[in-house]
Parts: structure tokens; C-alpha cells; sequence
């Protein structure tokens, strides 16, 4: 009897216990799954959320500011800015629009980073279906080309926002930024010269020999300009290039010529010095500095049609 009432104490006690562990096992396991089922809508959550198709990343060329804008890795636009960087954000390393434009940076409107961080997001809203609508058009008004979302400017090409591995021909570094956009945003295929309105295209012609010019003589040609990127660089006479200065490179000139140089379209002139070589571009004739293209009224433009006349 006594055995008996001991087996039966021992079976209750072993079962509650039995139930007790496979009750708490039970709560593990249900915890255990909660707390996967946690993690995995966390995954889940950290997954959906796409990253940002852009980045900018702040650098210098020569000694003025730049930011270039990369979109997929890629690099598509670099800003340029006039004067010193107003922040440090060349430390920064890459940074997201997002976190340019609601960071504390204190940045102004006209800031190679802020103008970046604001392209960088009008990017980021478009979807892959509005890659194909991407185009360019010139601007005769603001004289500049405009890659564009229908109505809307997504950003222009001029001499503030470049391609960063310039070809030196304008048109052709206007189209491939609109055509890396359209690759990289959703794929579309690559537009052409002939699928767009193209700026107003001057012939040039030369009226006498470059390359035994006396003077009082003149060439017509086509002028360009360059400036950030060279600024503080050996020129090919040897001396910095400054491209706040009135100096210009011509192909065969011997260094020190003062040359007259007028714009055709404005009729404005300005004298410049030959320091340098150039420009090594199909149907141009001259390369002034930045200063010397302000002084003709170029600098929007990019390019212009110019009389040469060489002065001593």
C-alpha cells in the first residue's frame, strides 16, 4: 500500500514537473519564435527599404570647390563653386542628399554641396519608368542645355555643372549626362545627337594662316574657355595657370602675343596674352581664361564665335 502511495505521489510529482518543464519549454519556444518573427520583420523592414540611388562626394579642382554627384556608383555631375569651400565637407567623405540637406551643415543656396544634395533628391523620387522620358533641350533664354523631365529641369550643363570626365565638347558632355541618367535610373536606352534641339551651331571659318599670323591680321573662329580644374597648373610656357587673369592659349602663336579678341554675337572685345597651348578641340581657334571670357560675355554660353586680331 505504502508502495502504491508512493508511486502514485512520485507520478503526480514527476508529471507536474513534466508539465511544468514542458510548459516553460513551450514559453521559450513561443518567445524564442516571437522574437525570430521579430527579427525577421526587422530584416524584412531593413531590406525594403531601398538605399539612396545617389551620393555626392565634395573634392577640389585646381583651387575651387567641387562636388560630384554619383548615381549608382557612377560618377554623372560635378558642381563647381566660385570661391573656398564655406564648409569642411571634403572630411565628410560620400554623403547622401538626405543627409546634406537635413544635416547642420550651413550651407547656402549657391553651394557646389547644397545644389548637388538638391539634384541628388529629385533624383532619388524618380521611378526607372521615368528614365526613358529623360531628355535634353537647349535653353536659348538662360543659353545653356537642360536635362529635362517633361516640363520640369532636372538640372542644367554648363560651365557650373560638368561632366566629370569632360569630353571638351559641350554638346556631346550635355548628352552623355542625360544618357547615363537614363541607363542607370531605369535602363533606357541611349539618346542621340538627332533625337534633340541641339544650341545654335556657328561654322567657323579662318580668314588667314594660324600659323604665320603678323601683325594686325585676323582669324574668325570659334572661342572657348576654361578655368576650374587648371587654375594653379603649369601652363605650357611654364608659368600657373590663373584663370583670373587675361591670358589665353592658342595653338601657334609664340607665347607673350597680345591678341584682341572679339565676341561676334555681342560685338565686346578684350585683350589677352598667349601662355599656353590650345584649345586641341575640331573648329576652335582660342582658349581664354575665365576672366578674359567674363570680359566678352562667354562665360554663360560656354563657347562663342571671336575675331582674333594680333596686336604685337
Amino acid at each position: 500500500m505504502t508502495k502504491q502511495l508512493w508511486s502514485s505521489v512520485t507520478a503526480t510529482v514527476l508529471t507536474t514537473l513534466i508539465g511544468t518543464a514542458s510548459a516553460a519549454t513551450a514559453q521559450s519556444s513561443l518567445q524564442t519564435d516571437a522574437i525570430a518573427v521579430e527579427t525577421t520583420a526587422s530584416e524584412t523592414t531593413t531590406v525594403a527599404i531601398a538605399p539612396s540611388p545617389t551620393e555626392i562626394y565634395s573634392h577640389t579642382m585646381g583651387t575651387s570647390p567641387a562636388v560630384t554627384l554619383y548615381v549608382h556608383n557612377i560618377p554623372v555631375l560635378t558642381f563647381l563653386g566660385e570661391s573656398e569651400p564655406e564648409t569642411a565637407a571634403s572630411t565628410f567623405g560620400f554623403l547622401t542628399p538626405d543627409q546634406v540637406i537635413n544635416g547642420d551643415l550651413a550651407l547656402s543656396e549657391t553651394d557646389p554641396l547644397w545644389r548637388a544634395a538638391m539634384v541628388g533628391d529629385r533624383i532619388n523620387q524618380l521611378s526607372p519608368e521615368a528614365a526613358a522620358q529623360l531628355t535634353l533641350k537647349w535653353n536659348q533664354d538662360q543659353e545653356t542645355y537642360l536635362v529635362m523631365l517633361n516640363d520640369e529641369a532636372i538640372t542644367s550643363i554648363d560651365t557650373e555643372h560638368i561632366l566629370p570626365d569632360s569630353t571638351n565638347n559641350w554638346d556631346q558632355d550635355a548628352l552623355q549626362v542625360t544618357n547615363r541618367l537614363r541607363r542607370l535610373l531605369g535602363g533606357a536606352s541611349p539618346l542621340a545627337m538627332g533625337n534633340i534641339v541641339p544650341r545654335p551651331r556657328y561654322r567657323a571659318t579662318v580668314e588667314t594662316n594660324t600659323s604665320a599670323q603678323p601683325t594686325g591680321q585676323a582669324q574668325r573662329g570659334m572661342a572657348s574657355w576654361y578655368g576650374p580644374g587648371f587654375h594653379g597648373r603649369r601652363s605650357a610656357s611654364g608659368e600657373r595657370f590663373n584663370q583670373n587673369a587675361l591670358t589665353a592659349a592658342h595653338r601657334t602663336l609664340p607665347f607673350g602675343t597680345q591678341v584682341r579678341v572679339t565676341n561676334l554675337n555681342s560685338g565686346t572685345s578684350v585683350v589677352v596674352r598667349i601662355n599656353d597651348r590650345g584649345p586641341f578641340t575640331r573648329g576652335r581657334v582660342i582658349d581664354l581664361s575665365k576672366a578674359a571670357a567674363g570680359a566678352i560675355g562667354m562665360l554663360g554660353s560656354g563657347v562663342a564665335p571671336v575675331q582674333i586680331e594680333v596686336l604685337r
